[in-house]
């Protein structure tokens, strides 16, 4: 059943590109100017509770005086690279992918100056670093898109310590697809815990290489799809996807006349598949466990992508130095759509940082896997052990990706540089509960708690269903731009409860903040406290978060599994008063 089900959802991401480009509604209403895109908009008309207005473009970096300045240069530029033996034509920033790994210190002003030498428009997105509200590159939102032969120049101070990276935010799915990405590290002012002897930053990423899927923005190829007639898909009934009204259910869709989507006019060779459990979940209550449908979830990409890397190392043989006795720290950045679970063998480790923030008093673990979801940082740490190397591997579904998603760290010359150890099988090993991990608390750390009043409340309903167009993941029953924009004043305490009412995973991902994470499932945080920038969601969760509104901004809040964004799930969190000088037919996910 559980292949069944992965397969069912790689169907429906198939349906969804051939019915008119349902993963791209947004990143394609750009461009074509229809009635519908222009009468729409993702703002309201607020003002702040002086009555003032400012626009977005106002929000600027205030350095204090004699900051030290780090400056940094970006382009742009295409350039053909080896991907595990295929090559493909890619996006680099600098001629390599990942980009530069951007060092700064904590306190420094970060000046970067971006140049596009690209066919196509694109801009700089610096996730999960709180930067001004005009320096956050989302394109028609927060500035121009930089156009081909253009340059921009960033500028924001560094007043967070942790472990970021950057992208562009244009048509993310093609243009992070093909390589616009990098890390960014902001070592702390004052080094309070021992530093690690060896401090590696490992971005993992998923490649298509077939023509067909990396020359534009769909869902890639569908490997694996082959025997199934997408002619006449009909005789759906019984499926419900879990839509909270606005979007046809599943159910409805018996009998539906596809017509002008690439010849579906009837549906009827998708019979066997219907009754399947690919519907609403039931909201979870129990305390956190691995479903059959979580399962399932990580198989929605199954097929569109055949080679996975470590930084650029396609062949599972990253090799990384370290000597017995050393501490290593590997930072750990989610720079795809898909989630990963990877772990380390050979030695227990901690978890001793989450989306850039530190954990409270963390303790060792061993034969868990770190449900990595999309846009998400770990920071771990281990101590070499007196023999033998440490791995990283991934417990991935995928075979493929289980090979490749991997580094050995150890002595070179010891360890050698010919083939990977032997593929260790970790696919059963239970998965990290954050949640629970950790105590006490961070000092300094200013945080919320469940019975204190919030000046703001919002909901958060995350579905799937059809729109008029194709597949749409929305928000709240509505697919962006459509969906009203989350309106909070300066200096107020934001509540936001998150329901998945889908059976996807959603990486949830808000601009310009962090978020403290109150509840999973109706049940407080037992462990340290913990702040994210990027909350990945399971099918059936719920979660209390709770953040202040301490950044003036427009803000995007939407799922890093792209290619979800790009079709509806999105919303922005406004500031009242800030406005927006852009046009917005140059927004783009």
């Amino acid at each position: 059943m559980k292949k069944q089900r992965i397969v069912l959802y790689s169907a429906m991401a198939v349906l969804a590109v051939a019915a008119g480009g349902g993963y791209t509604a947004w990143s394609m209403h750009k461009t074509t100017n229809t009635p519908q895109a222009a009468s729409t908009a993702p703002l309201v008309q607020t003002a702040s509770p002086d009555g003032k207005k400012v626009p977005v473009s106002a929000l600027v970096a205030n350095p204090p005086s004699g900051a030290h300045v780090q400056s940094f240069t970006l382009t742009a530029q295409e350039k053909s690279i080896s991907l595990g033996g295929k090559t493909i034509q890619a996006m680099t920033f600098n001629g390599t992918v990942p980009g530069p790994l951007l060092q700064v210190r904590q306190g420094d002003l970060v000046e970067v100056t971006v140049r596009n030498q690209l066919r196509v428009p694109i801009t700089v997105h610096w996730h999960g670093i709180p930067v001004p509200g005009s320096q956050d590159g989302v394109p028609g939102l927060t500035q121009e898109p930089i156009r081909p032969g253009e340059s921009h120049v960033y500028r924001f101070v560094a007043d967070r310590a942790g472990t970021y990276w950057y992208h562009s935010h244009v048509n993310s799915v093609q243009e992070i697809g093909l390589g616009l990405y990098g890390g960014v590290v902001v070592l702390p002012k004052n080094q309070i815990a021992p530093a690690a002897d060896r401090d590696y930053t490992l971005l993992l990423h998923e490649w298509s290489t077939t023509t067909s899927s990396s020359a534009d923005e769909t869902m890639g190829h569908t490997a694996g799809m082959s025997g199934m007639d997408m002619g006449s898909m009909g005789n759906m009934g019984g499926m419900d996807m879990g839509s909270p009204g606005g979007e046809t259910h599943m159910n409805e869709m018996n009998g539906m006349n596809m017509g002008g989507a690439g010849g579906m006019n009837s549906m009827s060779s998708m019979s066997g598949m219907a009754g399947m459990p690919m519907g609403a979940p039931s909201l979870r209550t129990q305390g956190f466990q691995v479903t059959d449908m979580d399962w399932s979830a990580l198989g929605e990409m199954a097929g569109m992508y055949d080679v996975y890397t470590v930084n650029q190392e396609a062949g599972g043989k990253t090799l990384l130095e370290a000597k017995p006795g050393e501490t290593v720290r590997l930072r750990l950045v989610n720079a795809g759509n898909m989630t990963h679970l990877m772990t380390v063998i050979g030695t227990p480790f901690k978890v001793v940082a989450i989306d850039g923030r530190d954990i409270a008093n963390p303790t060792p673990i061993e034969n868990q896997l770190l449900p990595m979801g999309a846009g998400q940082r770990y920071d771990i740490e281990f101590t070499m052990p007196k023999n033998g190397p440490v791995q990283l591997v991934s417990g991935d579904p995928e075979d493929r990706a289980r090979t490749q998603l991997r580094a050995t760290i150890g002595d070179a010359a010891a360890s050698g540089t010919g083939s990977a150890p032997d593929l260790p099988d970790v696919q059963h090993e239970p998965w990290f509960d954050f949640t629970r991990y950790g105590s006490g608390s961070i000092p300094g750390v200013q945080t919320f708690t469940l019975n204190q009043k919030f000046d703001k409340t919002f909901n958060m309903d995350l579905g799937v269903g059809m729109g008029q167009s194709g597949m749409v993941y929305t928000i709240n029953g509505k697919a962006f731009p459509n969906v009203p924009p989350f309106v909070v004043n300066t200096g107020e305490t934001v509540r936001i409860h998150i329901e998945n009412r889908s059976a996807y995973i959603h990486p949830m991902h808000l601009h310009g903040h962090s978020f403290q994470v109150l509840t999973r499932d109706g049940k407080p945080i037992t462990g340290s406290p913990i702040f994210l920038d990027t909350l990945q969601v399971l099918p059936g969760e719920t979660y209390d978060i709770a953040f202040r509104a301490d950044n003036p901004g427009l803000w995007m809040f939407h799922c890093h599994d792209l290619h979800h964004a790009s079709a509806g799930m999105d919303v922005v969190v406004q500031y009242a008063g800030v406005t927006d000088p852009y046009n917005p037919m140059d927004m783009s996910e």
